[in-house]
């Protein structure tokens, strides 16, 4: 699994996401919005930060949009779940 964040250069609520995911000590991809457009659209993108639990073959299992460490934590927990059952 995979967790992935878009972002903008001029997001301060991405900074503070970015900054909670380090904090956790979560490996995680970022992908910046105004510059991968693509992948926006393939994600349906609306508004950032929005993070994304994605499966090994890139399937969504899960998201969050915006600053919710709550919603941040499931995903971190779903991730490390996956993570301990590829061991």
């Amino acid at each position: 699994m995979n967790l992935v964040m878009f972002k903008t250069v001029m997001c301060p609520k991405c900074a503070v996401i970015s900054k909670f995911l380090r904090d956790q000590g979560v490996t995680f991809a970022v992908v910046d919005a105004e510059k991968q457009q693509k992948l926006v659209e393939n994600f349906q993108i609306m508004s950032v930060p929005t993070t994304i639990l994605l499966a090994d073959d890139e399937t969504e299992i899960a998201r969050t949009t915006g600053v919710n460490p709550v919603e941040l934590m499931e995903l971190i927990h779903r991730l490390r779940e996956g993570e301990m059952s590829n061991v």
